[in-house]
């Protein structure tokens, strides 16, 4: 494919188009090419937006056209709707594998992961659409679904630069050292950064607008086209509007009067006399380049007449596969063999189509004929005036001469009347209308849609909504792929094109849906990632878990009996039944502390003494006797305590041999919490030898304190 603009420097006096004029010529080459190789695709769109918003005509006799009602079905749309509330109950669980064996490559893992799926909450919050459920309704409806994930940092960090050279200067007018204005500065930047946007942005892309060209190594090219309120479309990329309807870009200059651009107020009434109130927009990207044109409503219809807007570079191409890594992520229904791009994948409704259509049909018919016998008609068995046994009227006439009457039911007659059988549709009808319903059924199994039987068991049900489940597997392996590569490319632009670290807001709450078990985050709290964690390493995989409870028992059976044969490892089970093994590990090593008899027994001991020392200062509040005062001694601060050589310790002089008498101190140190001072030794100190601290009992009938 062409690239769409000069890929090697024009050759030296070469007077030609520049390449904002060669990237308009061929980038409105391309859109016209490729509306043209999807226009069975396009068409086949169209139906199912018809099919499933009931926009398709019934076809009704001219003769019954008063008395028939247009009966449609919504078996379309019920049939998309759970399918697709299904397959996107849960969210998108990330997994990364760590790049090495040991705790810091699992925390690593761990890392990324609570920080992805973070980060895509966020962006779906910020996007104000739940991203996966779009996605996966045009993945269902319509065999298509395309995200689009983009660099936002200009946009979304406007004030960020400004903001951080202003702090910066600050500081260094207070005369900080150079350490010290450095701690200052990244922790404002960081604060700073928490409350602007998120630097990168992910939208759903219609796929009735989604254009490519692909070869074996991926996708050449990638064009959306779209159609944008002109309003809108020429505030954001700054372009006008003439007078003849022709949308004029910010860089082109016209000389001729005729075509000079209007006033802002004058555009309404340009566009109101096209009779439109859209402008068509042209994004198209290759390996090197993205262009961006507009056409208005006269340049629609000349061939290659648009407006350019925009023609930026990027680096999301490979330069040497000649490939686009990003900014879009395609991926198809059921996938056929099919190269054609209305074959290549399927929606669900695909070999449905005409069955919705034949079933409105039967259905208006049923409901023409409940009405045309709904109410019933009579007629008259026997002139009126005709007396039994008398002779009859004159051959010919049949009672008609005087005028019809009109039959009022409920009102008794002078002559017989009798309903008239209304014609009535015949058994092939009814089949016809039950072999139709029980085809257009088939795209929804009853087990996946709530349906059961009284006389199922439970076990029959689960293996019927397994089986019925398995016909979407090949929607929902090519959604992870999809989502996979989506996570990997903006791991990438942290990396190498935000460069910064960057912040979402995480919250795990297992009862919303959460597939992490056991995890530690069980509050919110802001999740960060840098460069430095991702180090080149972009390989993720999105999981989907449309599963029931009954799956989940089974899958955790099926990784416990793993464990007990050793068939796999303690971080491989923690991964497939949905946690972290980290997370798991350290959980589990904090509940097997606290539950150790050692630490059962510290907390106690902890527990008595602030007991202890809560009812000393209830004591002391209340004007009682200290703990001092009931021990005999004068009150007051305690006094210094002298310090001698230990006593009643072997291998000390003047401990007898074998240690203290009975193997016990002959002064105990008093428990925790009695809080009684130590009596000096000397004159006045009990008598006791100097050097020998003496702490004396409580006197008889004392109030015990905690701990005695």
């Amino acid at each position: 494919m062409p690239t769409l603009t000069r890929s090697a420097p024009a050759p030296a006096g070469y007077r030609g188009a520049s390449d904002e004029e060669v990237a308009e010529r061929t980038t409105c080459e391309l859109a016209e090419q490729l509306q043209n190789d999807f226009r069975d695709r396009d068409a086949l769109y169209a139906d199912i937006e018809d099919t499933l918003h009931q926009r398709l005509p019934v076809e009704i006799p001219e003769a019954y056209r008063k008395t028939a009602i247009e009966v449609r079905n919504n078996l379309a749309l019920q049939i998309v709707g759970k399918v697709a509330a299904a397959l996107s109950v849960n969210p998108p669980a990330v997994s990364f594998r760590p790049i090495g064996f040991g705790d810091i490559y699992q925390q690593n893992s761990t890392r990324r992961e609570r920080f992805f799926e973070a980060s895509w909450a966020r962006q779906e919050q910020e996007a104000r659409r739940q991203l996966v459920r779009t996605f996966m309704w045009s993945l269902i409806a319509k065999g298509e679904g395309i995200l689009k994930t983009c660099e936002r940092a200009s946009a979304a960090w406007n004030t960020y630069a400004a903001d951080a050279e202003a702090y910066q200067q600050e500081l260094a007018q207070e005369g900080l050292d150079q350490h010290a204005q450095d701690l200052a500065f990244d922790h404002k930047t960081e604060e700073l950064k928490l409350g602007l946007p998120y630097p990168i942005a992910t939208t759903d892309v219609p796929p009735e607008t989604f254009y490519y060209t692909k070869n074996e190594n991926g996708y050449t090219a990638i064009v959306e086209i779209k159609e944008l309120p002109y309003m809108e479309a020429l505030d954001r990329f700054g372009a006008s509007l003439d007078r003849a309807g022709n949308v004029k870009g910010p860089s082109q200059t016209e000389i001729d009067p005729s075509s000079i651009e209007l006033a802002r107020a004058e555009w309404t009434r340009t566009m109101k006399s096209a009779r439109v109130s859209t402008l068509r927009c042209i994004e198209a990207w290759d390996r090197q380049v993205q262009v961006v044109l507009l056409q208005g409503p006269n340049q629609r219809m000349q061939s290659g007449k648009s407006a350019l807007c925009r023609i930026t570079r990027h680096s999301y191409g490979d330069q040497l596969l000649g490939t686009l890594r990003g900014p879009y992520f395609h991926a198809l229904g059921t996938t056929t063999d099919s190269r054609l791009p209305e074959h290549a994948g399927l929606s669900i409704l695909y070999g449905y189509l005409p069955l919705f259509r034949l079933l409105d049909s039967l259905l208006t018919i049923e409901g023409n004929s409940a009405y045309m016998t709904g109410f019933a008609t009579f007629k008259q068995t026997q002139p009126s005036g005709v007396v039994p046994g008398l002779p009859q009227a004159p051959y010919g006439a049949d009672g008609r001469e005087k005028g019809a009457e009109k039959i009022e039911p409920g009102k008794l007659y002078p002559f017989d009347i009798a309903p008239v059988d209304q014609p009535k549709a015949g058994v092939d009808f009814e089949h016809l209308l039950q072999n139709v319903q029980q085809m257009v059924e088939q795209a929804l199994p009853p087990t996946f849609s709530g349906s059961v039987g009284a006389d199922q068991s439970g076990y029959a049900l689960n293996q019927a909504a397994y089986l019925a489940g398995l016909a979407f597997n090949p929607i929902v392996a090519n959604a992870e792929v999809a989502l996979s590569e989506r996570t990997g490319f903006e791991s990438w632009l942290i990396q190498n094109r935000i460069a910064e670290r960057v912040y979402a807001w995480g919250e795990q709450d297992p009862k919303k849906g959460s597939k992490r078990s056991g995890g530690t985050l069980t509050r919110g709290t802001w999740l960060s990632i840098g460069p430095d964690d991702l180090d080149g390493i972009h390989r993720y995989h999105i999981r989907l878990a449309p599963s029931t409870p009954s799956n989940e028992i089974i899958r955790v059976r099926s990784i416990g009996e793993k464990m007990q044969l050793k068939l796999i490892t303690y971080e491989d089970a923690v991964t497939e039944a949905g946690g972290n093994a980290d997370e798991v590990e350290q959980s589990w090593l904090l509940h097997d502390l606290k539950q150790s008899p050692e630490i059962q027994q510290e907390l106690k001991n902890q527990v008595f003494q602030k007991l202890g020392t809560i009812q000393q200062a209830r004591i002391a509040g209340s004007g009682g006797p200290s703990a001092a005062e009931m021990a005999g001694l004068p009150a007051g601060p305690a006094p210094a305590v002298a310090l001698g050589p230990p006593t009643n310790v072997p291998g000390t002089p003047g401990t007898p041999p074998g240690g203290p008498i009975g193997g016990m101190p002959s002064n105990p140190v008093p428990s925790p919490g009695q809080g009684l001072p130590i009596v000096p030794p000397g004159p006045g100190g009990g008598g006791a030898v100097s050097g020998t601290p003496v702490v004396p009992g409580p006197p008889p009938n004392a109030l015990r304190l905690p701990g005695q």
